[in-house]
């Protein structure tokens, strides 16, 4: 518990640097970005609305997915479980995979070995297939439009497909005694549970694809209300990158991350920092509120749930 809780100070304080640096940023180059401002009540009406279809695209591939291990999660549950771990993403300490992955094992009793194998498997999965997107789209430019991107962009992108090649390793753990070998094969249901069920990865790819292109339309939306007139394909292309701020536990909602990842990008493809910075964390600023209306009643209704669970088991033990 000692170590935990210095872990909080430690992130707490980490988390607090990375917002003061990104405000004294915006601060600072106030009177660029005012300059670049052409808000539109439709766009952000728009974005608010895409914005509310993501904790959906989520409850769907949470409730495929745990349905799939064994939990009879339901669509309803899986729409609050989504809502209410993007919330918790944007707390001091980013912790969406934690609060999933507290209320399977108190409301389902899932493991957390199983839980956290199969969102890796999951997410190993997702990075490729952005990654793959990623290498369409420059493959695009190359042959139709005779646009040579930088070669880290081809690196990047590949690298990201190339994590596919994970699943080529061999799992066999021969015979381990005792504990570990259960943990190993707890972790390895989990793992496999995705690898080798072709039809859910598909489905759970679908919802991910269609996850990320609205994305995509949220920040074409964005970078068009800050004077940055990227396509739909460049918009494509950065939402298939933002997949790596998942990577970041310390930073809450990816905050600075995501930042970063737009800006490097749109700076290759020749596009102004600051407003591509405006512009992600404009769509931060509108789709921060649909996460805070939608979420805290999440989290109120799933802790009901697990209290239910918890009293039945009580009433049981008399």
């Amino acid at each position: 518990m000692k170590f935990l809780r210095s872990r909080s100070v430690w992130l707490t304080i980490i988390n607090l640097v990375v917002i003061t640096a990104l405000l004294y940023y915006l601060y600072s180059n106030a009177d660029q970005y005012l300059g670049l401002l052409h808000l539109s009540a439709t766009k952000i009406l728009l974005i608010l609305i895409l914005s509310s279809t993501s904790p959906l695209l989520n409850g769907l591939i949470n409730a495929y997915m745990f349905q799939s291990l064994g939990v009879k999660l339901n669509l309803k549950d899986g729409f609050f479980l989504a809502a209410a771990s993007t919330l918790a993403n944007e707390l001091p300490v980013a912790g969406g995979i934690f609060a999933k992955g507290y209320y399977l094992k108190n409301r389902y009793n899932l493991s957390y070995t199983k839980y956290f194998s199969a969102s890796l498997a999951f997410f190993v999965c997702i990075v490729a297939v952005n990654g793959g997107i990623g290498l369409v789209i420059l493959s695009y430019w190359a042959v139709f439009k005779g646009t040579i991107s930088s070669p880290f962009l081809w690196i990047g992108f590949g690298a990201m497909t190339a994590v596919l090649l994970v699943f080529l390793l061999p799992l066999k753990h021969g015979s381990i005694p005792g504990k570990i070998r259960l943990w190993i094969d707890r972790f390895l249901d989990g793992w496999m549970l995705i690898s080798n069920n072709p039809r859910l990865l598909i489905k759970l790819i679908i919802f991910q694809t269609a996850l990320m292109f609205v994305f995509a339309v949220r920040y074409w939306l964005s970078f068009h209300m800050v004077s940055q007139y990227v396509t739909f394909s460049q918009s494509v292309l950065f939402s298939s990158a933002t997949v790596l701020t998942q990577l970041v536990s310390f930073a809450p909602g990816g905050l600075g991350v995501r930042e970063a990842i737009v800006g490097s990008l749109s700076s290759v493809l020749g596009f102004s920092l600051q407003g591509s910075v405006a512009a992600v964390g404009l769509d931060r600023l509108i789709s921060t509120t649909v996460t805070v209306l939608i979420g805290w009643p999440s989290i109120i209704i799933l802790g009901n749930k697990i209290k239910d669970v918890r009293d039945l088991d009580k009433g049981k033990d008399f």
